[in-house]
């Protein structure tokens, strides 16, 4: 068993990060009480000053003075450096942990994320959708929500990430219909699914199996079982994630995962080495 997803802190954390192998060790004692034999940590990318001239257009834009979007320029403080050292010396310790980093995607700057990326001792790493333009998506069901049209949020929202799958920076597509997360519905959105998955199988990207959407308005896994059924059709391989922001939610639902890919018809989980992934059979239990 698995969990891919997890951080260190919560994304509201404004003090010096704990980039420790301690810190680390609290989330593999945690996930061996769970039943997880292995995990990857992937903080989030705007914890990192390497990626703020990302971020910057957002939060100095329009939407900058909005609480909902200011929150990103108190985050962009902490050294890439410093995080991965204590992911290696965790490794060094022989413990079951995975160096991973969770990236958004930005159309257009795929060579600059290549760039901040490439000089890292990455397992893997996660793609994520949360910005459409500069409106983060998953902040607030009341904010932008109210405003929009779902249905055209939702083909935008599956646009970029199939954008993301085809641009060759991720291994792994984290909670892939995130879009739903405050509950939103849009009529047909299945219709959206087929040309991310078929990104995904072309690319060999890999799926997260998300237990996150269980604990938000959405009461779902993420993606949906239509999605993952079509993954599975196509030779998709996929991961468990948590999404933890703190050790107690390490492995969290992680039995519904492993149902939902049975019942889907998924029989591999993928791991990854150095960016090399390798395929294992589905837990028995």
């Amino acid at each position: 068993m698995i969990d891919y997803h997890m951080h260190l802190v919560d994304d509201y954390h404004t003090e010096r990060c704990p980039y420790t192998p301690e810190r680390v060790e609290e989330y593999v004692r945690a996930a061996e009480a769970a039943g997880v034999d292995e995990i990857g940590v992937t903080d989030h990318c705007h914890r990192f000053v390497e990626f703020a001239p990302l971020f910057e257009p957002i939060y100095k834009g329009p939407r900058g003075r909005d609480p909902e979007v200011a929150w990103l320029k108190d985050n962009l403080y902490e050294p890439l450096d410093r995080y991965v050292e204590a992911l290696v010396r965790a490794q060094q310790r022989g413990w079951p942990v995975k160096i991973g980093l969770e990236v958004d995607w930005f159309p257009g700057a795929e060579d600059v994320i290549r760039s901040i990326l490439a000089p890292y001792p990455w397992d893997y790493v996660l793609g994520s959708v949360h910005f459409l333009g500069d409106w983060p998506l998953d902040v607030s069901a009341g904010y932008g929500w109210p405003d929009m049209d779902v249905a055209g949020v939702y083909a935008e929202y599956f646009t970029q990430l199939e954008a993301a799958a085809r641009s060759g920076l991720y291994d792994v597509l984290a909670h892939p219909d995130l879009v739903k997360k405050f509950g939103h519905r849009a009529d047909g959105a299945e219709a959206h699914y087929e040309a991310v998955v078929a990104a995904m199988a072309e690319a060999g990207v890999a799926m997260e199996i998300s237990t996150a959407g269980l604990r938000c308005p959405a009461r779902e896994l993420y993606p949906a079982p239509a999605m993952l059924e079509l993954a599975a059709s196509r030779g998709v391989a996929v991961t468990f994630g948590s999404d933890a922001h703190d050790p107690q939610t390490v492995g969290q639902n992680m039995d519904k995962a492993l149902t939902a890919a049975r019942q889907a018809g998924i029989t591999f989980l993928s791991t990854y080495e150095k960016r090399q992934r390798k395929l294992v059979p589905l837990p028995s239990g």
